[in-house]
């Protein structure tokens, strides 16, 4: 049979023959590009059948792995370079074969922020700069970070410190989650709710400002308070944490994008939260249930808080603890928001209408994975 799982399985085992370093990793990338999903996803579509051309890319992505392995020493050409190899494509080349020889996604996307970010250039101009001579100092510098990176699995977003949300640059550092562009969705979402119903329903004499009261449960670095405090800019943003390391970098980042509008709050949920008249409550928790660990990316499992990734109950747990107190918390017709993992709407649905919440909806992403859950205190 040629269904997605013998074809990963028989991949897996051609790449340990050939002695490819992380053989499922690499196998797992390979067919997901070709099949253009998530890597995630291929467990849950395991019974589909693969087409003739689908069988023929994964081949010849195979054979690639396995010339390039045969190209690139033990320690790669890049970590050898001759000092008098300083032209920047050949560095560039060099950097994305050592990244792909040690089963780095995105190899190519990963090393041209490196190299924009150390000879700070826009990525999207670093071709106009291929002839270019790097400097030694600078090389070494770009040397270490995509070592880091092949070596330790180290997040290139770590390492910079920078990950961009939302069209905004937002600091990050290891003890905090790496910003994903999923949680757009559910940003993107909040926003359209507080344009479009709560600050056009609120029933307020003409001229007077409307300020939307919004918590922000398990801040993180901030990104969803911060972007919900800069695109209303009349809103009122609380953010919470239990986590110092999580409130400090969200600190920074407010002082960063100089946001006036939000404050930060160490609390475990609702425990230390005396307001209770929120216009909306929104939250991206852990979600990922711990039996997904196995499928997950080395980089994240490595180096990102597990405390930030992974809930109980099938990854429901805080789902459960936060609707339970969530009503208390809202003002009527007040919205509660949560990003959800993309097998979880039903679940997470049916828990927020058995707390009460109406108008429950399930918001997909562009892949058409459940991505967002939204409910109403009416």
């Amino acid at each position: 049979m040629n269904n997605l799982l013998d074809i990963l399985n028989k991949s897996v085992n051609y790449l340990e023959k050939k002695n490819i370093k992380n053989a499922r990793l690499t196998a797992e990338s390979i067919i997901s590009e070709v099949m253009e999903m998530e890597r995630i996803m291929l467990y849950a579509e395991f019974e589909r059948i693969l087409s003739e051309d689908e069988l023929k890319k994964i081949r010849e992505k195979l054979n690639d792995v396995i010339n390039n392995d045969k190209k690139i020493s033990d320690n790669n050409d890049f970590e050898n370079m001759e000092k008098s190899e300083k032209q920047l494509k050949l560095l560039l080349d060099k950097s994305i074969l050592y990244l792909e020889k040690n089963s780095i996604d995105e190899s190519k996307l990963i090393a041209e922020i490196i190299f924009s970010h150390v000879l700070n250039v826009d990525r999207m101009m670093l071709f106009t700069k291929y002839r270019d001579e790097i400097e030694d100092e600078k090389i070494e510098k770009i040397r270490y970070f995509i070592q880091k990176v092949g070596r330790e699995k180290f997040p290139v977003q770590y390492l910079l410190n920078e990950q961009e949300f939302y069209g905004r640059k937002f600091y990050v550092d290891k003890g905090v989650l790496i910003p994903r562009q999923d949680t757009e969705v559910l940003v993107e979402k909040m926003i359209e709710i507080l344009k479009n119903n709560i600050l056009k329903n609120k029933n307020l004499e003409k001229n007077l400002k409307i300020h939307p009261k919004i918590l922000d449960i398990g801040v993180g670095s901030g990104i969803i308070g911060i972007t919900a405090a800069l695109e209303i800019k009349d809103s009122y943003v609380l953010g919470v944490d239990i986590s110092e390391k999580a409130l400090e970098t969200a600190e920074k980042n407010k002082e960063l994008l100089k946001v006036p509008n939000i404050k930060f709050l160490k609390s475990n949920l609702f425990e230390n939260v005396e307001f209770k008249q929120f216009d909306m409550i929104v939250s991206n928790p852990p979600y990922i249930s711990l039996n997904e660990a196995g499928i997950m990316s080395d980089d994240t499992l490595l180096h990102e808080p597990s405390e930030a990734l992974f809930a109980e109950n099938d990854g429901l747990y805080f789902y459960y603890e936060i609707c339970q107190k969530a009503l208390d918390y809202l003002a009527d017709f007040g919205y509660l928001l949560f990003e959800i993992g993309y097998k979880q709407g039903k679940n997470v649905a049916k828990i927020m209408t058995n707390s009460g919440f109406k108008n429950v909806e399930v918001i997909e992403d562009l892949a058409g994975l459940d991505r967002v859950v939204v409910g109403q205190k009416l």
